[in-house]
């Protein structure tokens, strides 16, 4: 079994910042994590909205520089997927695919997954013209009609990246207005491929092998219209990953992570941060912040709950 001061569940930019910092600190960190390192940056082919940083970066670019910094710090980074977490009087147990780690406090910051639509065909057809990142499958549809879900910033950035390639992009979304930034909407507008319909939704996807058609709904007079497409993407939100932790502290009813203002969940010695605890914008500046002020929450933790003058002396 493997033994440090801090094991960060998640990969992504809060977990990834709040193991530099810790580590900084003089903490043993590990951070675990099953999918790689990025999170949900990992697929978005220009951020232009990182912290410090005013030239646009590519998302698996991002994920590396992010790692390396927290390695550099001297914390762990290991690809496992954590699923069961146990308390041991003043230690935490997660267990997985792998060995044991036992750590003296916990970050949760696992972030979330793209969240599905919920309707005929959809998930028949994931991966068959069904998919969720434009810049990993956007190719497969050049000369293509293709439906992008959605009006928020996600959603119209990946439309723009789709534009470059495919024959048409119809947005649907279910808001009167775009919710998206005003600069990423102007930026869209620019491509005269890019159409928009309103109030509202893709109600079914059509196909045997792959993505023919899709049902919208409009929302207003509940009318149903189906229209030609070879692919569907779908930005309508995320959901927490934090199903694993069945009860281990306390969730909202939306899945999220309770925190107080030191950023403590329900049980003491657990942490969130990023866009899995309760309240968070899901933004990548309040992930760094995030990631900074748990690390010093952490250390603060430890430094309190040492067993010895030599250990509290290292936290310190």
């Amino acid at each position: 079994m493997s033994e440090y001061d801090v094991a960060v569940v998640g990969a992504g930019t809060a977990g990834l910042t709040a193991a530099k910092h810790a580590a900084a600190g003089g903490a043993r960190v590990v951070v675990l994590d099953s999918m790689g390192v990025g999170g949900q940056v990992l697929t978005v082919e220009g951020i232009t909205n990182f912290p410090g940083r005013p030239e646009p970066i590519a998302g698996y670019d991002l994920g590396a520089e992010l790692m390396e910094e927290a390695e550099t710090a001297g914390a762990e980074v290991l690809l496992a997927e954590i699923t069961g977490i146990t308390q041991d009087h003043d230690r935490f147990l997660l267990e997985g695919d792998d060995e044991p780690v036992r750590a003296g406090a916990v970050v949760l910051a696992g972030g979330s997954a793209r969240r599905a639509l919920g309707v005929p065909g959809e998930e028949k057809l994931d991966g068959r013209g069904v998919s969720h990142c434009a810049s990993c499958d956007g190719p497969f549809f050049r000369d293509r009609r293709v439906v992008v879900v959605g009006g928020g910033d996600s959603a119209l950035d990946e439309a723009q990246i789709l534009a470059t390639l495919a024959s048409e992009v119809l947005v649907v979304h279910d808001r009167a207005e775009l919710t998206a930034d005003p600069a990423i909407v102007r930026r869209a507008a620019e491509h005269a491929n890019i159409g928009y319909r309103a109030r509202s939704t893709v109600s079914a996807v059509h196909g045997e092998q792959r993505v023919e058609s899709v049902t919208i709904r409009d929302l207003d007079g509940g009318t149903e219209t189906d229209e030609p497409a070879d692919g569907l993407f779908v930005y309508i939100g995320l959901d927490p990953n934090t199903a694993w932790l069945d009860g281990f502290v306390d969730l909202t009813g939306t899945g999220h992570v309770g925190v107080d203002a030191a950023l403590q969940t329900s049980r003491p010695g657990v942490f969130a941060a990023g866009d899995v605890r309760d309240g968070s914008a899901a933004m990548l500046h309040e992930c760094v912040d995030d990631g900074e002020r748990v690390a010093a929450e952490v250390l603060t933790h430890l430094a309190a709950t040492a067993g010895s003058d030599a250990e509290r002396s290292r936290m310190i």
